[in-house]
């Protein structure tokens, strides 16, 4: 279902390259650093972890240098986290599992992801283009995969969409700059932080959000 509403997204975006104006489209492919935060004392979060992000943007400008940023993206990212509230249990794909206290959760967790922010750019300066963006990311969970690792289990990539919650939401701001290649061809880097809100896991005496570094890089069109 998620791979057609993905298709269906980037076909309509793609129309909007023939019939709109002042439109610009990329592609990307973003590293990105994820850092898992928990609110609670006997649930801890390991390293960081490196992730990425890659897709589509769109840019409708509604001025010269100020334009409704958007577009859609596949955001793969992911945290572990240590358990010592006892009680717990994993839900997976093939039927509940005890989390022992002590034990730790490996999350890997795929996104739709269609951010919503305003972008402003400055005149062109030689072949460089600079811009700061600010807006809000909503998402869909489109799969989670899980490893465990505890006193009685020790298995990796099961399926476990039941542990996340199916929408997450987060704002974020960046800067960049494009790069002219000739025509309206550019290449573009950048930095931006992600912080989301809402709570990612399943387990309700915790709330688990995330803070997230992304290296910009794509090209425009």
């Amino acid at each position: 279902m998620f791979r057609k509403i993905f298709i269906v997204l980037i076909l309509s975006l793609s129309t909007g390259s023939v019939f709109g104006q002042g439109i610009k489209f990329g592609v990307f492919f973003d590293p990105v650093v994820t850092w898992w935060k928990s609110d609670v004392d006997d649930v801890t979060v390991g390293n960081a972890r490196l992730g990425f992000d890659f897709g589509l943007s769109a840019d409708y400008y509604f001025a010269k240098n100020y334009a409704f940023a958007t577009g859609i993206s596949l955001f793969n990212t992911g945290g572990t986290l240590k358990y010592m509230h006892p009680n717990l249990v994993l839900h997976t794909k093939d039927g509940k599992v005890p989390i022992e206290p002590g034990g730790t959760v490996k999350y890997n967790v795929q996104y739709m992801k269609v951010p919503i922010a305003l972008k402003f750019k400055t005149h062109r300066i030689g072949r460089f283009v600079y811009s700061t963006n600010l807006g809000f990311d909503p998402m869909i969970r489109v799969s989670t995969r899980v490893d465990l690792n505890d006193a009685n289990n020790h298995f990796k990539n099961v399926t476990a969409n039941q542990e996340t919650k199916q929408f997450n939401l987060g704002w974020h701001f960046g800067a960049g700059a494009q790069y002219s290649l000739g025509g309206e061809v550019a290449v573009f880097g950048g930095l931006s932080f992600m912080n989301t809100v809402v709570d990612i896991t399943r387990p309700a005496h915790d709330k688990i959000t995330s803070r997230n570094l992304v290296f910009c890089i794509g090209i425009m069109f």
